[in-house]
């Protein structure tokens, strides 16, 4: 197996695993958001398993929801005590308090395992916007028709984290097609937050829509300030209708401290140029 940098950073940590537990947990406590279980999960044994269904059983809900972060990512990618995991954090969503909800949501959507979808939908009208935002989360990637309705449904929710995560998940994490997903992308590109309007336009211009050059051209007119995602729904549908608005963005934008942001427009800008200016420019 090839070694990734995560192996190399973890492999010869002596640390315990309980005491990375404990670290973590009054990490939790203190707001000390540095503190991390990477070791944990990349050990992914037997002893990590245990630690997380005991801190899962506990009384003290800011433990359960440590259980739930343990038992989310033990094995990374080889997914170690998956089923045993998964069951667990099924019954966590049960929990009365809502981190702990909201946590379960979070590691089986690292999970990944579509027997969770019929018990995280059920969550998907609840009060609590923390739990609304977990399901989002635990839904992402889900291709199950039942999973994308109810990605729809929270890409219209009234806070704004739960909406921005749906549309990126409808967007660009699945690659099912529906006019009833079309729709919730072309609402999204209306929405009054510039990061969904991205997350829409990208979608839309994964599945080709046709109307996606005139979304972008209004999306450049009207708006103060023209989000990268935009300039990258500009790279995917690749129209050379595209190109001169890009190029006076390019001449506008002040773009000396924003290098991703000029990366992008550039390779927009390879993308849309027409076939004539990109035959002069190989001379």
């Amino acid at each position: 197996m090839v070694k990734t940098r995560f192996d190399l950073k973890y492999e010869n940590k002596s640390e315990s695993s309980i005491s990375v537990v404990e670290r973590y947990r009054r990490g939790i406590e203190q707001k000390d958001w540095d503190t991390n279980l990477g070791l944990v999960h990349y050990r992914g044994g037997e002893e990590e398993f245990q630690l997380g269904k005991t801190y899962l059983n506990s009384d003290d809900p800011l433990d359960r929801s440590v259980g739930a972060d343990i038992l989310g990512q033990l094995g990374w990618r080889d997914k170690t005590f998956l089923d045993l995991s998964v069951s667990l954090l099924i019954s966590a969503l049960q929990d009365k308090v809502d981190n702990v909800v909201y946590c379960a949501c979070i590691a089986l959507g690292h999970r990944c395992d579509e027997k969770a979808i019929a018990h995280v939908i059920k969550l998907a009208q609840s009060p609590s916007t923390e739990i609304r935002n977990g399901v989002v989360f635990a839904l992402l990637g889900q291709e199950l028709t039942e999973a994308v309705d109810i990605m729809v449904l929270l890409s219209r929710d009234e806070d704004v984290d739960t909406r921005n995560w749906a549309m990126f998940g409808l967007g660009t994490q699945i690659a099912s097609d529906s006019p009833e997903i079309r729709q919730a992308l072309l609402k999204g590109t209306s929405d009054e937050d510039s990061e969904i309007r991205g997350e829409a336009l990208v979608g839309l211009a994964n599945r080709k829509d046709s109307g996606i050059i005139e979304l972008l051209l209004n999306e450049w007119k009207t708006v103060e300030e023209v989000s990268i995602l935009s300039v990258e729904a500009a790279e995917i549908i690749a129209s050379p209708r595209l190109y001169s608005t890009l190029i006076e963005l390019e001449k506008t934008l002040d773009l000396e401290e924003d290098v991703f942001f000029e990366f992008q427009l550039q390779h927009a800008l390879d993308a849309c140029r027409p076939k004539i200016l990109k035959v002069v420019s190989a001379f």
